[in-house]
């Protein structure tokens, strides 16, 4: 399979504004806190990069109410943040998913400890996001009742974005685990631009896969689920379910791009109205795709078929 062209700066937008729609805490610190990290103490370190990484984290730390979500959102973003500068460091050969998700785990595991020993820890930050998930559906709620509050939909709709937000408030360790992971690659993409002069730190989506072990992860969750009678062991169950069903409907997503090849515009546009209008079934898709390719390895099969590869027929 040959190598995609190397993502430009369009994808870090793209990865900022995937953080900013998962994030429970806010974007920012997810970003710049892993950034300044990264400027500060990974290779090359220059006098100039140190100072740079400075200045953002001072001007994440500084202000706020310094409580609830903002003190729990820059921990967890400085947590994160210190675990891949050690990802970094010790796996110099890794690619960017192995370090960030290995960063994700130590920061996960060091949460745990700090949430164990501190008492009601968890419950506060727990019932924190709830109460601003709750608090902007409400807003919400005033704004569009004052538009459409005399609409016979407007009840059903009312009704579903509450629903939402409850989904929401049991699913986010899932939410900001996938938020942080978008976050770490742009403030990877940034580091490697900016500090390495690195044409492209991150590859092409085409390319991306983890590894096949991780799929424990998701076998885990489902038992969990099936023999959990409620409560956090559930809960546990669902978010792992939902984090790693959303890694594999990015892999499937990869794969059907290796396999298609550089779609046209028509090609582009039918994909995009497939997503519109479609879209449970096409993420139900994808998801069988990168589940699948954990154990056919469709991309690698795809290519050893490809020209010159002594093969003449299926």
């Amino acid at each position: 399979m040959m190598a995609g062209r190397a993502p430009g700066w369009g994808t870090a937008a793209f990865l900022a504004l995937a953080c900013a729609g998962l994030s429970v805490v806010g974007p920012a610190p997810l970003i710049f806190v892993p950034l300044a990290v990264l400027l500060v103490g990974a290779p090359p370190v220059q006098p100039r990069h140190v100072v740079l990484g400075l200045a953002l984290g001072a001007l994440v730390f500084h202000g706020g109410a310094r409580q609830g979500l903002w003190l729990g959102g820059r921990g967890w973003a400085l947590l994160v943040g210190a675990w891949f500068l050690v990802a970094v460091l010790a796996l110099p050969r890794a690619t960017f998913l192995d370090r960030g998700l290995a960063a994700l785990a130590g920061a996960a595991a060091s949460a745990a400890v700090l949430f164990g020993v501190v008492p009601d820890a968890w419950r506060t930050f727990d019932w924190a996001v709830r109460s601003a998930l709750w608090s902007g559906v409400s807003d919400a709620v005033a704004v569009g009742g004052a538009a459409f509050g005399q609409r016979p939909w407007w009840p059903q709709a009312t009704d579903m974005m509450y629903r939402l937000a409850e989904l929401q408030a049991v699913l986010f360790p899932a939410l900001l685990a996938l938020a942080t992971l978008a976050g770490l690659a742009a403030a990877w993409f940034v580091f490697g631009r900016v500090a390495r002069g690195e044409p492209g730190p991150l590859g092409p989506l085409r390319e991306f896969r983890f590894r096949d072990e991780l799929v424990w992860l998701l076998i885990a969750g489902i038992v969990l689920i099936l023999v959990a009678d409620g409560g956090a062991v559930e809960r546990a169950g669902a978010n792992l379910v939902a984090f790693m069903g959303a890694l594999y409907v990015l892999r499937g997503v990869a794969v059907a791009l290796s396999l298609a090849g550089t779609p046209g515009l028509a090609s582009a546009v039918l994909a995009a109205l497939a997503l519109m209008f479609l879209y449970p079934l096409v993420m139900a898709a994808m998801f069988v795709v990168g589940l699948t390719d954990t154990w056919l390895d469709l991309r690698g099969r795809a290519s050893s078929r490809g020209p010159g590869s002594g093969e003449t027929g299926p």
